[in-house]
């Protein structure tokens, strides 16, 4: 399944009977919930064309707290925030992380993947002694990393997927990319060819948490209030431990 689409595509991969749902969200149907499929070990599809992945695990749960139909709209990430307001979707869990920017145009739940106020970037090219800020940069257009680089005047090769800006490394086309290091260090161990890591920056920018339309103030705080009770019960420490524990398996 290709991954580079420009209309959302639904996948009905998840619906989990709900006899306790509100009167107004039943009549509205299946909440859809719309991520990536294209950033592990957040949300990717594997060889079979199965969703995987902490938010994959994390939504059913908190569907299946709240007794929520849902289905999955697998859409491009340039597309996240102008899908959810044009209401293709009704909610995001796609790593999305919490800035100013987009706070004014949607409303986060809960944090998921606290941050703090800060996120981090990591560098990574193919020769250990390389300036990680010199050269051609790639990264995922529209993201926290992007925004970081252009503040810091860097030249970049912006592409649509972390997967894409990866692969602009190893084919020449950019000296290094810059992104998160949740899903860069993962491949650095996993790829058959030359990858290093060449360091970290720190970024402005909360930690990931789902995004609503600021109108949809029920649904939002159904979310927040089945991730409160996932946080409690230790759901979703163990859904971090599984997806986040490091993995240096060649």
């Amino acid at each position: 399944m290709s991954l580079s689409r420009r209309h959302a595509l639904t996948l009905a991969l998840a619906a989990l009977a709900s006899a306790g749902r509100a009167a107004g969200l039943e009549a509205a149907g299946p909440i859809r919930i719309a991520t990536e499929g294209g950033f592990p070990p957040y949300n990717a599809i594997d060889a079979q064309g199965n969703l995987i992945g902490f938010e994959i695990d994390l939504a059913a749960a908190i569907c299946a707290a709240e007794g929520l139909d849902f289905i999955w709209v697998v859409t491009d990430w340039s597309d996240m925030i102008p899908g959810l307001l044009r209401g293709d979707f009704d909610v995001v869990m796609a790593g999305m992380g919490i800035t100013p920017s987009r706070a004014a145009q949607v409303s986060f739940g809960r944090e998921y993947f606290p941050g703090d106020g800060q996120a981090t970037g990591m560098f990574v090219g193919t020769h250990t002694f390389q300036n990680p800020i010199e050269g051609v940069i790639a990264v995922q257009s529209g993201t926290i990393h992007e925004d970081h680089l252009k503040a810091r005047g860097a030249r970049i090769l912006g592409c649509d997927t972390a997967g894409a800006a990866l692969a602009a490394v190893l084919d020449g086309r950019a000296d290094t990319t810059f992104g998160s290091p949740d899903f860069l260090e993962r491949q650095v161990w996993h790829t058959s060819r030359t990858l290093t890591i060449l360091g970290t920056e720190e970024i402005s920018a909360g930690g990931a948490a789902p995004a609503f339309r600021k109108a949809d103030d029920a649904l939002r705080h159904r979310f927040d209030a089945a991730l409160d009770r996932l946080g409690g019960d230790g759901t979703l420490d163990r859904l971090r431990d599984t997806w986040f524990a490091p993995s240096r398996d060649i």
